[in-house]
C-alpha cells in the first residue's frame, strides 16, 4: 500500500465531504431564515443528494474507460464554490441550485477518487479503502461544527469558507497529482516513442506489461467477470444505508432543537458525535474486514441497525438520546469501506463505476428520500420518521444476509 498517495487522496476526500457534511448543520438556519417547512428543507437534501447520486456512475465508467486524475480537484473546487453561494442566494430556487452544483461536485470527486485509492492499496484493499473513507467521515464531523461556527459569528456570508477550503485544497491536490502522475505520463510517451521506431518483440512486451501496470488494464481484464447479480444485491444494502445516513444526518440537528428544545449549536454538537463515532468505527470495520472477511462485517453491521435505530426512537429525553449516538455510529458507519470494496470485488471489470455506485449511493441516494422522510416528520413528529427508519433497515437486513460470500465473489471477479 502506498501510504503517501492514499493519504493524499484520503485528504481531498476530506476536502470534498466538509461540504456535504456541513449541509445538514445549514439546514436549521436556513429553515430559521426563510420559514421553511421539514418537507422544503428535505428538498434542499434532495438538491445535493440527487444530483449527486444519479451522475456519479456515469463519471465511474468514465474513469474506467480513460483515468482522469484531475477531476479530484475540480470536485472539491465545485463541492465548495457551489455551498458557498448558498449563503449568497435569495430565493429558494436559487439555493436549491447551489447546492445541486455542490452534489456535481461531489459526483465528480468519488469514482475516481475511490479508483486512485483502489489502486494504491494493493493487497490491504479493506484497510485503504478505510484510510480513503476516513477522509470523507472526517469532512462530516468537522463539517458541521464549521458551518454552525461561521454562521453564527457572520451570518449566511459565513459559507464564504467553504469555497475559500475548496479553492486552496483544489489547487494543492492539483499540483500534487498532476505531480504524481507526470512520471507515468513520460513514461507511456517513451513507450510510444519507441513502438513508433520499432524495437525487439521481447522488448516490446516488456514495456506491455508496464503499461498495464501503470494503467490498472492488462490481459487479466480478458478473463475478469462482472457479478451483476450479487452487484444488485449489494445496491440493495447501500440504497438502505444510505437512506438511514441521510436520514440521521439530516435530522438528528432538527431533532436536538425542536425536539429536545436545544440551541442549533447544540444540534451541531450532536451531529457531531454521530460521526466522530462513526470515523472510529470506519477504522475499526476496514481492519476487521481485512481479517474476518467483508461480508461478515457487512452483515454484523445490518443484523444489529434496525433494532439501535428502533430503540434512538424510543428515547424519553435528551441524555438518553446522546447515549445511542455512539451506537448509530458504529452501526451505520461499520460496513462502509466492506460496502465498498464488495462493489468493487463484484464488479471487478468496472471498478470506477462500482465505485460510483457504492460511494454515490451510499452517501447522496438517500437524500433522494428526505422531502418524504420531512412529510413525516411535519405530519406525525420526528420520533415517527426515526420509526419508519427502523423499517428500511430491515429492508436492508434482507439484501445484506443474501450476499454471496467474500471468496466466490473475489472468484468470480477473477476466474469468472
Amino acid at each position: 500500500m502506498d501510504k503517501k498517495k492514499i493519504s493524499l487522496v484520503s485528504l481531498g476526500h476530506l476536502s470534498c465531504d466538509i461540504n456535504g457534511g456541513a449541509l445538514p448543520a445549514v439546514l436549521p438556519f436556513l429553515r430559521t431564515h426563510y420559514g421553511l417547512s421539514y418537507q422544503a428543507t428535505g428538498g434542499l437534501m434532495f438538491a445535493y443528494s440527487c444530483l449527486s447520486s444519479i451522475i456519479q456512475p456515469l463519471f465511474g465508467l468514465m474513469a474506467d474507460r480513460l483515468s482522469k486524475p484531475w477531476l479530484i480537484p475540480l470536485g472539491v473546487f465545485l463541492a465548495g464554490i457551489g455551498l458557498t453561494a448558498v449563503g449568497f442566494m435569495s430565493s429558494y430556487w436559487a439555493i436549491f441550485a447551489a447546492i445541486g452544483i455542490s452534489g456535481v461536485g461531489a459526483a465528480l470527486f468519488h469514482p475516481e477518487g475511490a479508483r486512485f485509492a483502489n489502486k494504491v492499496s494493493g493487497e490491504s484493499k479493506g484497510t485503504g479503502m478505510s484510510i480513503f473513507s476516513i477522509g470523507g467521515n472526517t469532512g462530516f464531523v468537522v463539517g458541521p461544527l464549521l458551518a454552525t461556527f461561521f454562521l453564527t459569528m457572520f451570518g449566511m456570508p459565513g459559507m464564504v469558507i467553504f469555497g475559500l477550503l475548496g479553492t486552496v485544497m483544489a489547487s494543492i491536490l492539483l499540483l500534487l497529482i498532476m505531480r504524481m502522475v507526470a512520471p507515468e505520463a513520460a513514461a507511456a510517451a517513451q513507450r510510444t516513442a519507441q513502438a513508433a521506431y520499432g524495437q525487439p518483440k521481447n522488448v516490446e512486451k516488456a514495456h506491455s506489461a508496464n503499461a498495464a501496470d501503470s494503467t490498472g488494464k492488462s490481459g487479466e481484464d480478458a478473463v475478469l467477470q462482472n457479478n451483476w447479480r450479487e452487484f444488485s444485491k449489494l445496491t440493495g444494502a447501500i440504497i438502505t444505508r444510505s437512506v438511514l445516513f441521510i436520514g440521521f444526518n439530516t435530522f438528528i440537528p432538527l431533532y436536538w432543537v425542536s425536539g429536545f428544545g436545544q440551541s442549533k449549536a447544540a444540534g451541531a454538537v450532536a451531529l457531531t458525535v454521530f460521526c466522530t463515532f462513526g470515523v472510529l468505527s470506519n477504522i475499526l470495520g476496514g481492519v476487521l474486514a481485512d481479517k474476518y472477511g467483508f461480508r461478515a462485517i457487512v452483515r454484523l453491521a445490518f443484523a444489529l441497525v434496525t433494532p439501535v435505530v428502533l430503540a434512538f426512537s424510543l428515547m424519553p429525553n435528551l441524555y438518553a438520546a446522546y447515549a445511542m449516538l455512539p451506537l448509530l455510529g458504529f452501526v451505520l458507519y461499520v460496513p462502509f469501506s466492506s460496502l465498498v470494496v464488495l462493489g468493487q470485488t463484484y464488479l471487478a471489470k468496472n471498478i470506477g463505476f462500482a465505485s460510483g455506485v457504492t460511494l454515490g449511493l451510499a452517501t447522496s441516494l438517500g437524500g433522494v428520500f428526505a422531502p418524504v422522510l420531512g412529510w413525516v416528520a411535519d405530519n406525525h413528529g420526528l420520533p415517527r420518521t426515526f420509526q419508519c427508519l427502523a423499517l428500511v433497515a430491515l429492508v436492508g437486513t434482507i439484501f445484506a444476509f443474501t450476499l454471496r460470500k467474500d471468496e466466490e465473489g473475489k472468484k468470480a471477479g477473477k476466474t469468472a
